[in-house]
């Protein structure tokens, strides 16, 4: 499936998700305001780090080498079938451990104890929630898109159902219960569209796969590193408005981080379902170079388009999302739109790390700007106020683009044996 037609599916998912979102964060600063989003923002962060390590982070890995290996069924059960175990023990391990400290987890983000239940049933189920991610994988890496944006399409509807249900029954903790509900539903419609692909997987533990293992776990390496750091980063700015401001200015800058991550969803789509399997078949460096700036030319347009848009109706915007409340958070739009813009442009080129496996050079490159993000924002914020946090955030990426590139221009360029350089890296 190439570009156009991948874009297409993603298109209609992201477009019904965009509508489910913009229905949930409406409700939610409806009813619960900014103080509300801010708490909604810690606890997204902490689950998506609980999810990552309860999945040991190999989703992309399962992608990267279904994708390589889609043409030999044999190889492609192994590979689901070694998956499915380490992410068995994995997420069983994460379940304990989040319902026997609940009460703990609830008082560090919430700063209250009354809230365990939260953590405690999204313990009690985050195996399933584990599951659903492998089970994208498995159809992202088989290229079976059809069948994946039926996934989020369900996904989208469900929890958008489920929230605005939950916001209005039980409030701020029943925002929070939402998307544990409806990943278990999404579980059972997982199931049976595997089936449909005529994938004939039962859970066997005999076949664990030794060599296929490592090779999953030692690729998990980089997501473990970017699936913990962009969270904790965010915890760590949002803690710092927080405690210097107040609570209602880290809604503000929730909102707008939320608006971001809404708007740019159809184009990390495009870029997880498409074009990092895409880097990872090629061996070619020309056909490389051409892929990369084929992806240039039409996605980074499309971001500053669209970037360009929202700034300039962001009254609108504002209006249509959220509440005459949230009216103080205008200033922050200029510079994390602009952000978003370098980001994107950024991860065009990141993303080579990925689908090539170049461990060394992305975890140290993650940590260090996740470093520099953090030290920024406190720094920006300290100076500037709030709008500090959007100042870093466009600085950051101006700064990672301008490395990646740097690093990784004589790799494309070069005649580089990726084999090679995967094997030192991962020996390294």
């Amino acid at each position: 499936m190439n570009l156009v037609k991948t874009s297409f599916y993603t298109a209609i998912s992201t477009a019904i998700n965009f509508i489910a979102g913009f229905i949930v964060i409406k409700v939610v600063a409806v009813k619960i305001g900014p103080v509300g989003i801010a708490y909604v923002g810690q606890f997204q962060s902490t689950t998506s780090i609980l999810s990552m390590l309860a999945t040991a982070a190999i989703t992309t890995g399962v992608v990267k080498y279904l994708a390589q290996h889609k043409e030999d069924p044999e190889k492609s059960l192994q590979i689901i079938n070694t998956a499915f175990i380490i992410i068995f023990f994995s997420s069983l391990i994460v379940s304990v451990a989040v319902m026997a400290t609940s009460g703990i987890l609830s008082a560090a983000v919430f700063k209250t104890k009354d809230l365990w239940k939260v953590y405690f049933l999204s313990g009690l189920f985050i195996m399933m929630l584990s599951m659903n991610a492998l089970f994208t994988a498995i159809l992202n890496g088989l290229k079976e898109i059809r069948k994946l944006t039926i996934v989020n399409i369900c996904t989208s509807l469900i929890g958008v159902g489920i929230t605005v249900l939950s916001a209005y029954t039980f409030g701020l903790e029943g925002v929070l219960l939402s998307a544990t509900a409806a990943g278990i539903i999404i579980f059972f419609i997982n199931l049976f569209l595997i089936r449909r692909s005529g994938i004939m997987w039962k859970p066997d533990f005999k076949t664990w796969d030794k060599k296929m293992g490592k090779m999953l776990l030692a690729f998990s390496l980089m997501t473990i590193v970017s699936g913990f750091l962009t969270p904790a980063s965010q915890i760590l700015v949002r803690d710092h408005i927080i405690e210097r401001f107040s609570a209602t200015d880290a809604g503000y800058w929730q909102a707008v981080t939320k608006i971001s991550d809404y708007y740019l969803a159809f184009i990390t789509t495009v870029l997880s379902v498409y074009y990092m399997p895409r880097l990872s078949e090629i061996s070619g460096n020309g056909e490389l170079r051409a892929e990369i700036a084929k992806a240039y030319k039409i996605v980074l347009p499309v971001v500053g388009a669209i970037a360009l848009l929202i700034w300039i109706l962001k009254s609108v915007v504002i209006y249509l999302l959220f509440t005459p409340q949230f009216s103080p958070m205008k200033p922050l739009f200029a510079w994390q739109l602009l952000g978003d813009f370098f980001k994107i442009g950024s991860w065009l080129m990141a993303y080579l790390m990925v689908a090539k496996a170049m461990v060394r050079l992305y975890i140290i490159t993650e940590i260090a700007f996740a470093i520099s993000y953090v030290s920024l924002s406190y720094i920006f914020m300290n100076s500037f106020g709030v709008i500090g946090a959007t100042y870093s955030f466009c600085v950051n990426y101006v700064l990672y683009w301008i490395v990646i590139w740097l690093l990784l221009r004589k790799k494309i360029s070069g005649h580089v044996n990726y084999s090679t350089l995967n094997s030192n890296d991962k020996n390294s």
